[in-house]
């Protein structure tokens, strides 16, 4: 291992998409797997009409639309978006999303922490 700036980092590793756990709609990296990497994210292939319900995580969420389009629950505010566009979600912000079009929505759902922590909102 190295340090930079003060922080321990691990060393060099490599994996593929299809060697995360998942499947062709979502596969997941935990960085505590990966040599404690402070990041985790999803790489997502959502159908239309798919995604998770409102939830919230003590730390940051950023989604990076690759392709196609979806609903974003963030806070009060609904946004419409589609490949191209960057949303970030504070920690503790309530969001979801609900894919839309004809194709999927492709997207990387970067958690900045090691591991996910999600904490779901009660659903009526």
């Amino acid at each position: 291992m190295s340090s930079v700036r003060g922080r321990t980092v691990p060393p060099h590793t490599e994996t593929t998409n299809t060697d995360l756990p998942g499947d062709d709609v979502s596969r997941t990296f935990l960085g505590r797997d990966h040599g404690g990497v402070p990041v985790s994210f999803f790489i997502q292939a959502s159908p239309p009409g798919h995604g998770p319900g409102p939830h919230t995580h003590p730390y940051a969420e950023v989604f990076v639309l690759h392709e196609g389009s979806g609903s974003f629950l963030a806070g009060e505010e609904t946004i419409k978006a589609t490949g191209g566009s960057v949303i970030v979600v504070p920690p503790g912000e309530l969001h979801g999303f609900t894919a839309s079009g004809a194709g999927p929505l492709r997207m990387t759902c970067i958690h900045l922490n090691d591991r996910m922590i999600t904490e779901w909102a009660e659903t009526d």
